[in-house]
Order: C-alpha cells, then structure tokens, then sequence
C-alpha cells in the first residue's frame, strides 16, 4: 500500500518525516481489516483503496499526536517523530494528515463516510481528552477506561467494518452489526495491547506509561488488587513509585479474559450477519470462504505478542 501523502501541495520533508516514523513499519492491521470485510461483501480492492488507505493515515496521525503527548522516544523501534523532528513538526505533520485524508475521502465520493471519518477523528481527540483528565483526577472506574478504549482504539477499528457495508449499500440493519464487531474488535484490541505492555516483547518505551501516570485496564486491575496502593495513588503518589509488579499476572489474566469476551462477541455478530446475508448454499460457500482470514485476525488479536 502506498502511504505517500497524495497531495501535490505536500512539502517533501513532512512526507519524507511521516515516512521516516509514524509510517515505518507496523502491521497494517486497520486496512487489511478493511479489504477483508469488503471482500466479504463482495467489493473489489480498488473500490476499497481509498478507504482502506485513509484509516491507516487516520491511525498514523493520532500517533504522531501520541508521541508527543506521552513524550515518547521510540516508536516501532525507530526514534519517535517528535525525537527526529521537534514537537511542534510532530503535531503539524499529524495535522496535515488528517486534512489530507479529509481532502481524499471528499474526492473518493461517499460524503456519508466523510462524515463517519469526521466523527473518528473527533473521537480519537475526545479519548486523548478524557485520558488526559483521567490522569490529572485521578479518578480512574472500569466504565472511564472502556471508554477511553472505545474512543481511542475502537472507533479506529469500527470504520474498518463498517465502511466497506455503507460502500456495499447494505441494510442498515448490517451497516450497524458491522459497526459493532469493528467496536468489539477494537476493545479486544486495545486490552490486548495493555496487556503486552507488560510482556518482554513490548517495544514501547519501559515504564513509558508509569512515569506519566497513565493507568491502562492492567493496572487499574492491579490497583483493585491492591486497594492500599490505589488510595496511595488516588492521594497524589505518583504512580511509578507504587507499582512493584507482584499481583500484575493476575491482573493480565483479568484483562485477557475481557478481551476474550469481546472477540466472542465480535464472532457472534459475524455470524449474525452470515445468517442475514446468505439465503442459498451457494452464497453461503462464498461467504464462509471470505470470512475465513476475518477469523484469522480474531485468532491473532488473542495470540498476539507485540
């Protein structure tokens, strides 16, 4: 996939800088997800292109925002954006692509998915927004950290889902159950990640997290675990100083059973939508072939290790 800014206005420096950090490597997981679930529905690639290509830019501005928020170094093994350039070029870069995706999704045609994509990108910065208060409160629940995720990772992943059913013209009904598995998805995917932020693969900065405060689902569970430390906490210790590590098992196992339950629940809404979409066993046969990868990435989202 091409992740050049398209634009001929683009000064080859920022494309050069996006190239050189936030566009290095990285799994392509959000546009794979997008040609799979169009696939599925019976789209061509190159009617996907555009919208496959526009999430993972989406995906890569929010971090270039990231890694200068959390004052981040590395990112994917490479020096972060805001290390090669400076935090203001970090934050102009990030800009510039969200308007280039605006700029191409407007020419792609569907304005009903440039709204949808307005509305991503207004929730990544809500996320961002609410984590930052969390963090400045103090005042962490289960319910505040579901929908950080939701917000930050699953929207990301619901347009995935649901924007190949609103190319296809399918029923509302599907556009929706879609939109659901990609949130499902999402949330998996984002408990996971907190989970690896505790693995020896991790290749984020060590105690990145824990020196700017930052509690994920883990450590929130860790905190629950050890009620004398979460008062610590809640009364203004910072948090690096409290963690220790014992009980951080059992809070991964927590977290991973969560996931679970939302991969569960994104295998249940496929199928709904296989039961609504096949009405003869020829259908059916395609169906189950092209959803076969679909299930492919259900499995890596629970196995993953980095």
């Amino acid at each position: 996939m091409d992740l050049n800014i398209s634009s001929n206005n683009c000064n080859n420096a920022v494309n050069e800088l996006l190239q050189n950090s936030v566009l290095v490597g990285g799994k392509r997981l959000r546009p794979l997800l997008t040609y799979l679930v169009g696939n599925l529905y019976g789209l061509e690639f190159s009617a996907l292109d555009p919208y496959a290509k526009s999430i993972e830019l989406v995906h890569a501005a929010s971090l270039s925002h990231d890694d200068v928020i959390d004052n981040a170094t590395m990112r994917r093994g490479v020096p972060s954006i805001n290390i090669q350039a400076s935090n203001k070029k970090a934050v102009l870069a990030g800009d510039y692509l969200l308007a280039d995706v605006i700029v191409n999704l407007v020419s792609a045609g569907n304005l009903e998915l440039v709204g949808e994509m307005a509305q991503v990108i207004q929730d990544l910065a809500e996320g961002e927004w609410i984590q930052s208060d969390a963090i400045e409160n103090r005042d962490y629940t289960s319910e505040l950290i579901e929908t950080i995720a939701i917000k930050k990772t699953a929207s990301v992943m619901s347009w995935c889902c649901f924007s190949p059913a609103v190319l296809a013209d399918l029923p509302r009904e599907i556009i929706e159950k879609s939109r659901q598995m990609g949130i499902d998805l999402g949330i998996a995917f984002q408990l996971m990640d907190d989970c690896l932020d505790f693995s020896k693969e991790s290749q984020k900065d060590a105690n990145l997290d824990l020196d700017n405060g930052l509690v994920n689902a883990v450590l929130f569970q860790w905190l629950n675990f050890n009620p004398v430390a979460f008062e610590k906490y809640k009364s203004g210790t910072d948090l690096s100083e409290l963690f220790d590590g014992e009980k951080i098992d059992k809070a991964v196992e927590v977290v991973r059973a969560t996931a679970m339950s939302h991969i569960e629940s994104a295998r249940n809404l496929l199928s709904e939508i296989e039961a609504a979409l096949c009405s003869n066993e020829e259908e059916l046969k395609t169906f189950t072939k092209n959803k076969k990868p679909i299930l492919y990435i259900f499995d890596y989202l629970t196995q993953r290790r980095h």
